[in-house]
């Protein structure tokens, strides 16, 4: 007679689907799974798709401040690109929140949450005058994402990274997404717009205190 299999009996403490998602940083954890809640609830007709883009005459006429919000959540229909912005935001997310730059918010998650803060406060504040050069979609998912993933390559510029296999540096790989995306065709506006305000970002947490000597 065979001994027992004792993994059978232990099958929960060899991770999972929830030990995966528990793993995850704070801020990330939160954030892909609001995002992944969000998406769903409007592809399946749960939520109109209208009610979650950012539109500032309803914020402002009608006070729905919940679009300050859900902007950020809502990554799309379902498609290859939504799934890939799913897979980049919790990927560079965690990333990025294990080693965030000083912001004298009080390190780690803290420092990231003040990062995300600014990130998506600028991406309001010039979302008017970008929408004045190109087209923009009302939904910053992916902006927001992009604004991580160039940060967090400006802050590990030499790590190893991958697109579809092909090695790379970090610091390549926002514009080797931005270059995959206009040769496939798909919109890359907001890719953009994210990587124009990351790289506000690092110009002022960065470069200003080394360069002009102020904190």
């Amino acid at each position: 007679m065979p001994p027992p299999n004792n993994n059978v009996n232990q099958i929960d403490d060899t991770g999972g689907p929830q030990a995966w998602f528990n793993s995850l940083p704070l801020i990330t954890r939160y954030w892909f799974g609001l995002a992944f809640l969000t998406t769903c609830a409007a592809n399946f007709g749960i939520v109109s798709p209208l009610k979650l883009i950012y539109l500032w005459d309803n914020i402002y006429e009608n006070f729905e401040i919940w679009r300050f919000v859900s902007p950020f959540l809502f990554i799309g229909k379902f498609d290859f690109n939504t799934l890939m912005a799913l897979y980049m935001l919790v990927s560079f997310s965690q990333r990025y929140e294990m080693e965030p730059y000083n912001t004298g918010a009080g390190g780690g998650t803290a420092d990231y949450a003040a990062a995300l803060m600014f990130g998506a406060a600028s991406i309001f504040a010039t979302y008017p005058l970008v929408g004045m050069v190109m087209k923009v979609p009302p939904i910053f998912g992916r902006t927001l994402t992009f604004f991580v993933i160039y940060t967090w390559s400006k802050r590990h510029p030499a790590a190893p990274a991958s697109i579809w296999g092909i090695q790379m540096k970090a610091i390549h790989l926002p514009f080797a997404y931005l270059g995959l995306s206009v040769l496939m065709g798909n919109m890359y506006s907001d890719l953009l717009h994210g990587i124009a305000v990351g790289h506000l970002f690092y110009f002022l947490v960065d470069v200003v205190p080394i360069v002009y000597g102020k904190d």
